[in-house]
């Protein structure tokens, strides 16, 4: 069963965490290879695109671990989980692509990954609105 008491008697949808953990696991790695790899963007704005996809990959890993606590039903919790998804792999895998393998084809697709990151964070403040607490 995905929803489990965690540390103090706290929720935690171990799903969601594990989604999370393997995206920071993502994160790193691919912002060391980055960083030191052999296919390292040299010009500036290449380092820029590479520096925001970073940012963003870690930011929406970091709000996915946290939302594995958030006490709501399950399908408010997936339903934003693969928003974020779809929105690190499209917004940040784009720009991934884009500077680190010198694909161009995916930059029309970067904006497209930043409106599923931005519908994660309305999903997830809409769910807060609506949903009750619990006892």
């Amino acid at each position: 069963m995905p929803d489990t008491p965690g540390h103090q008697g706290h929720f935690v949808d171990r799903r969601v965490l594990a989604v999370g953990l393997l995206s920071g696991l993502i994160a790193v790695g691919l912002a060391a290879v980055a960083a030191h790899g052999p296919m390292a963007p040299t010009a500036l704005d290449a380092q820029r695109q590479v520096d925001t996809a970073s940012l963003l990959h870690f930011v929406h890993t970091l709000a996915l671990m946290q939302l594995a606590y958030w006490p709501a039903q399950t399908r408010w919790r997936l339903t934003i989980a693969t928003a974020w998804l779809i929105g690190i792999i499209l917004f940040s895998g784009s720009l991934y692509a884009l500077t680190l393998f010198g694909q161009s084809w995916p930059g029309p697709i970067t904006p497209i990954g930043g409106l599923f990151l931005m519908v994660g964070w309305i999903g997830w403040l809409t769910g807060l609105l609506v949903v009750k607490r619990r006892a």
